[in-house]
């Protein structure tokens, strides 16, 4: 009989323990939420209050991004005549380091600012005009000539290579009589390259 008394008692025990812990965890969910509640109460109250002050809330950045010392610059231009675009790459000088958007704007005033970020900024405009790497190669006194056309298809004498035509292939030789167009510095470049 004690045994079963032993057993009652321990189960009392522990019922009364799971209670008390039930209670206690009922007691801090409540109160958080109480917490949360009052929280939510004072937020809306302090909107509230602003609208009815009718004070405009202007959002501000601590930062205004600026050219970073290794920051390059991109030109885009667009020859409408030639329809081509011709594109510089070059890295900011001193005197740019640091400058905003409205500074760049201010300096370069014939120029669209596409993008702007402190490590990059690409600059863009259209001409009415030809992009001026449009060249013709030629033979001339036995060497291979480069001439620039102007806007009329004029030839002007640009440098007199030393890649001489008498070792060249005859067909190659005859093409170059008759003048062989060539459209920007890269593939001029290229041509020549082929020919040395």
């Amino acid at each position: 009989m004690r045994k079963g008394y032993l057993i009652s008692v321990i189960g009392i025990i522990i019922f009364a323990i799971l209670v008390t812990i039930g209670v206690v965890i009922y007691i801090n969910t409540n109160s958080k939420l109480e917490e949360k509640e009052i929280n939510n109460t004072q937020k809306n109250q302090i909107e509230e209050n602003l609208i009815d002050s009718n004070i405009d809330l202007v959002q501000t950045t601590s930062e205004e991004e600026k050219i970073s010392p290794n920051c390059v610059f991109i030109f885009k231009v667009y020859y409408k005549k030639c329809e081509h675009i011709v594109v510089n790459k070059e890295i900011a000088n001193e005197v740019m380091v640091n400058k905003t958007r409205e500074d760049l704007e201010s300096i370069y005033k014939d120029w669209n600012i596409v993008t702007f970020r402190n490590d990059e900024v690409l600059f863009y405009k259209e001409e009415d005009s030809i992009c001026g790497e449009h060249y013709m190669l030629k033979e001339l006194d036995g060497c291979i000539a480069v001439y620039l056309l102007d806007e009329e298809e004029r030839e002007v004498l640009k440098e007199k290579t030393a890649i001489i035509t008498t070792y060249l292939p005859e067909e190659d030789v005859n093409r170059l009589k008759e003048g062989i167009r060539v459209d920007g510095k890269e593939k001029l470049n290229k041509t020549l390259e082929d020919y040395e």
